[in-house]
């Protein structure tokens, strides 16, 4: 007869301690891997690391897919399906050195949109959003009054998106810093403003985007800080006069360059906004180098603004040309003890042809402004084109002057033109 040896192991055995080792770690939640299809957190990892999102792919999901794959590779490798679970909504949250790509399709999202938050401490690890090559992604706010995605953190970018029918901004950047928005398509807003600058965001770069479609401005710039505006398109607003872009409520050293605004209302430096501490609405705002086509109201707004400027723009078709307006024509605004006078503007170098007037204001009207705006003013080296018939006319003081009374009244201005549109210096461009 055969006997049974049951060999004795002892607790201070290495296998024993290795699985008591085990055991307190699975107890503690430990053995749970951070892409586990179970896990309701996102994937992190030590690296860099890129997850794919596709609506429109066979077998992507939120939970069982560890979203590192564009496509189906087996064995859980496969993209998110879209932004509406837990896991997903939070992929860019609180994260550094994470890269998000969308696949083709429409995605909508729960709550206030999609966050995104970097904890980035440097360029190397900023976060990513962005189209897949070679497709383009929508992102659909359904017309929510709660952006579509905001932007919050430093060291964040977000590249090639679609957004439609947002009903707060489509996109907010809130308190961030070194953000990057290029080659997005930004096609409808039904309420507010497309992009929005708010709570301090500084060193913004917004290039190489689409603006169309929005309600009240397309770039809305709110207590904002070195922010770069250039190479975008801007046209065809929801109503013909919204504007382009505007700065206010204490903005400062904004450059606007490179830009085409067509068939929408002009820029904004300074304007009317709630209660603030500082005395003027805006601080060394550029406009320079933009073309402007088919402009309802002002080309430009003076409001409030000290060391602004408005240089080398070309103006085809517009119903007015610059402003300088302060509290008499724009009513009181948030400075705190009242906001102070536009101050030492530049109005240099610009083109500006076909201003056809309207209901309000007569053709051929270059500049309005009041008397209580000049100090400081320097204008020079601005052609004013006049059509068959028209006259160029400045509204100075309460008055409306010709060109060389405009002159004497501003004391600036003396070396720019007026000239037929049919001269040389109004064709061309």
């Amino acid at each position: 007869m055969m006997s049974t040896h049951v060999s004795h192991v002892s607790p201070r055995s290495p296998f024993v301690f290795t699985v008591l080792l085990s055991a307190l770690l699975l107890a503690a939640g430990c053995g749970n891997s951070p892409t586990s299809p179970t896990d309701s957190s996102p994937p992190t990892s030590a690296g860099p690391r890129t997850y794919y999102v596709a609506a429109n792919e066979p077998g992507a999901d939120n939970t069982r897919c560890d979203g590192l794959a564009p496509r189906d590779e087996g064995s859980n490798r496969c993209p998110f399906r879209d932004f509406r679970s837990p896991r997903t909504a939070a992929l860019l949250r609180g994260v550094a050195s994470v890269r998000v790509e969308v696949r083709s399709g429409t995605y909508t999202f729960v709550g206030e949109g999609l966050s995104l938050d970097s904890t980035a401490r440097s360029a190397s690890e900023t976060i990513v959003l962005a189209a897949y090559a070679g497709e383009q992604p929508v992102f659909d706010g359904e017309e929510q009054w709660n952006g579509t995605v905001r932007v919050s953190g430093q060291y964040a970018s977000v590249e090639g998106m679609t957004f439609v029918r947002g009903g707060g901004a489509n996109l907010e950047v809130r308190g961030g810093r070194f953000v990057r928005i290029a080659g997005n398509r930004f096609l409808s807003n039904r309420s507010s403003d497309s992009l929005k600058g708010s709570g301090g965001a500084q060193d913004v770069e917004i290039r190489n985007n689409e603006f169309t479609r929005w309600d009240s401005q397309a770039i809305d710039m709110t207590q904002s800080g070195r922010w770069t505006i250039a190479d975008n398109t801007f046209h065809d607003p929801s109503q013909p006069r919204a504007k382009a872009i505007g700065a206010k409520f204490g903005s400062r050293d904004i450059t606007i360059s490179g830009n085409t605004i067509r068939a929408a209302g002009g820029v904004a430096l300074g304007g009317t906004s709630a209660a603030h501490s500082d005395n003027y609405e805006a601080l060394n705002v550029v406009v320079q180098g933009n073309r402007f086509e088919s402009i309802g109201g002002h080309v430009a707004t003076f409001y409030s603004c000290v060391g602004c400027r408005f240089a080398d723009n070309t103006i085809d078709r517009a119903e007015r040309g610059v402003r300088l307006g302060g509290a008499g024509i724009e009513g009181p605004s948030g400075c705190a003890g009242g906001c102070q006078p536009t101050r030492d503007a530049t109005i240099n170098g610009n083109r500006l042809r076909e201003l056809s007037g309207d209901g309000e204001a007569p053709s051929g009207l270059f500049w309005l402004a009041e008397s209580s705006e000049r100090q400081g003013l320097t204008a020079a080296n601005n052609v004013y084109c006049v059509m068959p018939g028209q006259e160029a006319r400045f509204a100075f003081a309460g008055g409306m002057l010709g060109f060389a009374d405009w002159v004497r009244g501003v004391q600036t201005d003396s070396s720019s033109t007026v000239a037929p549109s049919a001269d040389a210096p109004c064709q061309g461009w």
